[in-house]
């Protein structure tokens, strides 16, 4: 799987890459006013999330809008068509990393509405231990692997074993096939009109039967990740910033079990 392509600056691809940095440039300097009046780095806590609740949906409803109006603009240039089609919900069985704090509030906004939330977060919670547990298993591996010497306080610091332990788990999860919560049974997504950018990234110019574990690594998997431009990426990260003193994990399951934590001060947005 390719995680990055050059796309050509066309018209549409500049057109599209200008509205998404005047949204996010907008957004930066709401949140950064917030924070200067309130005296604090971040914008969005526990303190006013119901009262900034309707500007973060707002905002994240117009941020996926221009993300794929970015998609039009970019999927074009692939050398062949995307066979990806309805009902094949092979990369739903994915563990979703790299969700943003404000895409995870516009889900469980959404979410909180349905009469089955606890299903999905019960759900939530099954694929987020499964993952931990995947996560864990690869890294006690990692340090059975380690020199007698090494020391215990260097490899307990160490970025690069944990990121590979990640992305090893990453891997065993998908080989475990575990659907996600909003795949149906049709393999059609429940949640696909909010869904974050981390599921609308992913794409195959190759037939769905090979976008399986046991062809992820082999050419006649041509599936690649549509990322932003580093701008775009770096604005974003601008944003998320803001957002820190909610400390939600980056990833799809376990962000919106964080946020379900929060259930009692979003009571709050229900009488506004």
């Amino acid at each position: 799987m390719d995680s990055y392509r050059e796309y050509l600056p066309t018209k549409a691809f500049r057109v599209a890459e200008m509205r998404l940095a005047a949204l996010l440039r907008a957004e930066i300097d709401r949140l950064d006013q917030i924070a200067e009046g309130l005296g604090r780095d971040s914008a969005i806590g526990p303190d006013n999330l119901v009262q900034e609740l309707p500007n973060i949906m707002k905002f994240t409803d117009e941020y996926h809008n221009l993300y794929m109006k970015y998609l039009d603009a970019v999927l074009p240039q692939q050398p062949r068509p995307i066979q990806c089609r309805p009902a094949c919900g092979n990369c739903c069985h994915h563990y979703p990393m790299s969700v943003e704090p404000f895409e995870l509030i516009f889900l469980y906004a959404n979410l909180r509405k349905r009469d089955n939330l606890l299903d999905i977060m019960e759900a939530c919670q099954l694929r987020s231990s499964m993952f931990e547990r995947f996560y864990e298993q690869r890294k006690a591996q990692d340090r059975e692997l380690l020199p007698m010497n090494a020391d215990p306080a260097k490899v307990s610091e160490s970025d690069d074993l944990d990121d590979r332990a990640e992305d090893l788990a990453l891997h065993d999860y998908f080989s475990a096939w575990k659907p996600c919560p909003f795949s149906d049974a049709a393999g059609d997504c429940m949640a696909y009109k909010i869904r974050p950018v981390s599921c609308r990234m992913y794409f195959s110019e190759t037939d769905p039967k090979y976008c399986t574990p046991e062809h992820l690594q082999k050419p006649e998997n041509d599936s690649y990740i549509v990322y932003l431009p580093d701008s775009i990426e770096d604005a974003v990260y601008r944003v998320s910033e803001h957002y820190a003193l909610l400390d939600l994990p980056e990833s799809y399951f376990g962000g919106l079990l964080a946020l379900n934590g929060f259930e009692g001060v979003l009571r709050g947005a229900d009488e506004l």
